[in-house]
């Protein structure tokens, strides 16, 4: 089985549900439905897990390949880039978790910050498959 095709296959859970959670957390701010909240924490929580198996499995298929060496430097970026966006996933997901409710008007904003950060992850992960054809061509 070629395991670096893994990586790709998962890498959108996490930004699907990332995204999606933060959409139903800023719904909040003119609907006061709880439920959107809860449901935006929920989101928050799968997405951060979603996102730390779809960097294990990153790391996988940078070891199983085959390498292309003038992505290399981009490989590199993507990965530190990845650790990054799941630090600051697992930041918020223990923000919300303990509620820290003296911080609750910066919540929104720095979950708006990570999903750009995320999206820069994502261009750099695109830029391996469409630009260098890292795990596309042989």
């Amino acid at each position: 089985m070629e395991f670096y095709l893994l990586h790709p296959i998962s890498v959108h859970f996490p930004i699907a549900l990332l995204m999606t959670g933060f959409a139903l957390e800023l719904s909040t701010v003119k609907l006061s439905q709880p439920w959107l909240s809860t449901a935006a924490t929920a989101l928050l929580f799968l997405g951060t897990l979603a996102a730390a198996i779809t960097l294990g499995l990153g790391l996988l298929a940078e070891e199983t390949v085959p390498h292309v060496p003038d992505a290399w430097e981009v490989l590199e970026h993507h990965e530190t880039l990845g650790f990054w966006t799941l630090g600051v996933f697992v930041f918020l997901s223990l923000w919300r978790y303990f509620k820290k409710e003296f911080l609750k008007p910066y919540f929104l904003p720095a979950w708006f910050l990570a999903i750009i950060l995320l999206m820069i992850t994502a261009y750099h992960g695109g830029l391996l498959v469409f630009h260098f054809g890292v795990g596309y061509l042989k």
